[in-house]
């Protein structure tokens, strides 16, 4: 019995016993389930830091290659912030993000870099436990412009339509806006050339000497010296065509010395564009009465030299006498009259028409290449003035002859050199054109003869007709021979203005020859309005920044 008693008690203790050690290992264990939440915590918010850091990767990415495009635009940091929204959702992880850091990176002889940087603050989930509420996750992208060189030609239409509307201001304005893209804060730049070719019915090359320009007819007191209008500004004709040439784009004929490069041994020098001197015409706005030079004394008559002016002067209307007196007699185009307060001040006097002597529609003489900021602003400013008839093909030519390696503006970068690109902007406000037929008779179609011999055609629309194809012709030659994929010269085309939308053939068939000018479908531009000029010449500014993505 006793035995028995014994064992009763013993089997007793044994299972308080193993109670009491059930209880001490759940204390334990719930003490070592502590530190293992804690772990699973920081792991799966660690692995929701790396999702974070992945989101704010791409969408910095995204927003570094959209505002490298725009590297030096007004709106690049509006454009990088919108990218990055665009591609971070809004609330991702109920996480508050920073505003974005934007900063250009500038250093001696290393292309310019774009970087971008955000911080998220993120809200734990686990880690709360260890009183850890939320991390912060940091990334940034960048963006490096390619250090290549660019040679760019801006052939912009300066002809009497873009006087209407704020045309003329708007091209100005858009002008700048491209240059400003370009050069970014930096005033020059090795890297970085740029030429502008105004055009009209002409266009102004300078007196490229005895070895370009046929100087034999144009008497040496014409010779371009001076600035008072009288004398030979540098505006050059035409030169000698076959006249009408094949539908043939592809063709650019050997012969059409006004359309394709034959040396000066070939194709002959170019002559002077001198309109004629003291004709009448009418309306009496198309007025140009200018004495040429040589002339000698005071109150001469220049229609008949050697004479004095008689009082009355023939042709013009009474109440204009004086003004046109005053100028006849002292050898002064309609541009200038005497100071009525001090007789021996000559003042500059604005007709409607602007009456140029020599000189009338010919435009400011071309830029050529400068990689001088402040030159382009100024010459800008002060060059782009609207007068004159479109003849686009001849702007084109001129534009191309810059870029060119012959003479006679020998360029020193091969085409087709992997360290340059060279670029063509050919901008117009209106279909090529020649005026009314009276007005052509009496030299608005200087540049092709008198009226238009050299074209071999007897009709308005048919010289317009070879307009356009030498522009055709043109384009495609400029374009062909290109590497890698590339155009030999990468061209843009802007129309500006109502031509850009209005159903007419001729506008039809203008906005086709621009489209097909253009190196891609997304070279070519159409600006109705002026605040459309200016996006487009944004866009090309823009296009024109060639990228690469580093990180």
């Amino acid at each position: 019995m006793p035995s028995r008693l014994r064992l009763t008690n013993a089997l007793r203790r044994l299972r308080r016993l193993v109670r009491n050690r059930q209880g001490s290992m759940l204390t334990w264990t719930a003490v070592a389930l502590v530190p293992m939440l804690v772990a699973v915590g920081m792991a799966t918010d660690m692995a929701r830091g790396y999702l974070m850091r992945a989101k704010l990767n791409a969408a910095l990415d995204a927003a570094a290659l959209a505002g490298g495009r725009v590297m030096n635009s007004p709106t690049r940091d509006d454009d990088i912030r919108a990218y990055f929204n665009a591609n971070f959702p809004a609330g991702y992880m109920n996480a508050t993000l920073s505003p974005l850091n934007i900063e250009v990176i500038q250093e001696d002889g290393k292309a310019d870099r774009l970087r971008v940087s955000a911080t998220a603050t993120v809200p734990t989930i686990f880690m709360s436990i260890a009183h850890v509420d939320e991390f912060n996750v940091g990334t940034s992208a960048e963006v490096t412009r390619e250090n290549l060189g660019l040679q760019l030609v801006m052939v912009l239409d300066v002809t009497g339509s873009m006087r209407w509307n704020g045309k003329i201001e708007a091209l100005r304005t858009a002008s700048q806006d491209l240059v400003d893209i370009l050069f970014g804060n930096n005033a020059t730049s090795d890297k970085l050339s740029v030429a502008i070719v105004p055009y009209s019915q002409a266009v102004n090359v300078g007196d490229l000497g005895d070895d370009f320009i046929d100087f034999s007819n144009l008497p040496p007191e014409l010779r371009s010296q001076g600035n008072d209008g009288r004398r030979w500004a540098g505006c050059v004709q035409a030169r000698s065509t076959p006249g009408v040439l094949s539908d043939d784009e592809t063709v650019l004929e050997a012969d059409a010395y006004d359309a394709n490069l034959a040396p000066v041994s070939v194709g002959g020098k170019w002559k002077p564009y001198i309109y004629p001197h003291w004709n009448y015409t009418s309306p009496w706005w198309d007025y140009n009465p200018y004495r040429q030079l040589p002339f000698t004394g005071a109150n001469m008559d220049p229609t008949n030299p050697g004479y004095v002016a008689p009082p009355v002067l023939p042709s013009i209307p009474p109440e204009r006498q004086t003004i046109f007196g005053q100028s006849y007699r002292q050898g002064w185009g309609p541009r200038y009259r005497r100071d009525p307060m001090n007789p021996n001040n000559w003042q500059r006097y604005n007709l409607p028409s602007g009456g140029y002597g020599p000189n009338l529609n010919c435009p400011a003489r071309l830029l050529n290449f400068t990689g001088s900021k402040t030159t382009l602003t100024n010459y800008i400013a002060n060059n782009l003035n609207p007068q004159g008839w479109t003849i686009g093909n001849l702007g084109l030519v001129w534009g191309w002859r810059l870029l060119d390696p012959s003479p006679p503006f020998p360029n020193p970068v091969p085409y087709n050199d992997p360290q340059t690109i060279k670029a063509l902007i050919m901008m117009t406000d209106g279909k090529n054109e020649i005026g009314a037929t009276a007005y052509t008779a009496y030299g608005r179609l200087q540049p092709y003869g008198y009226p238009y011999n050299r074209l071999g055609v007897s009709d308005p629309a048919d010289a317009v007709n070879e307009f356009n194809k030498r522009m055709k012709k043109i384009c495609y030659a400029m374009k062909a021979g290109g590497t890698g994929g590339h155009d030999k010269v990468e061209v843009y085309t802007v129309i500006l203005g109502s031509v850009a939308t209005e159903t007419s053939q001729q506008a039809e068939d203008l906005r086709q020859i621009y489209r097909n000018c253009a190196s891609r479908a997304a070279n070519a531009f159409l600006a109705p309005s002026n605040s459309d000029l200016q996006a487009a010449f944004q866009a090309i500014g823009n296009d024109l920044a060639n990228l690469h993505l580093s990180r």
